[in-house]
């Protein structure tokens, strides 16, 4: 029993891993997982302590700060790459999610 509840506990981080750099809608992971949006819900309360919202918005994140501090990318750039529909878009959504603007965020890390 405890196998298996590893085994979806490591598909879903492995499904979100793998996918978050283009898809954030929570019914995308449910249907690759083959299982309802609520039952994904379930699993990642039970799993995570979290909602599945959370976790591809935390993986997202996690990508656009690599990015930040790794590459000399645009916003553009990125926001292409990670599928945003526009720059703006992205700009809004790191700083609704980290309370920190890009710009902001790449400096501070090229100070340290």
């Amino acid at each position: 029993h405890s196998t298996s509840r590893r085994q979806r506990q490591m598909c879903i981080r492995e499904v979100v891993i793998k996918h978050s750099h283009q898809h954030r809608d929570v019914a995308y992971y449910a249907n690759r997982l083959s299982i309802t949006p609520f039952y994904l819900s379930q699993l990642t309360k039970q799993y995570f302590n979290d909602v599945p919202k959370t976790l591809i918005n935390r993986q997202v994140i996690l990508k656009i700060k690599a990015l930040l501090t790794h590459t000399t990318l645009s916003v553009n750039e990125i926001a292409i790459k990670l599928h945003f529909d526009d720059p703006s878009y992205l700009c809004r959504y790191f700083k609704r999610e980290t309370d920190c603007s890009l710009s902001g965020y790449r400096q501070q890390y090229q100070r340290q």
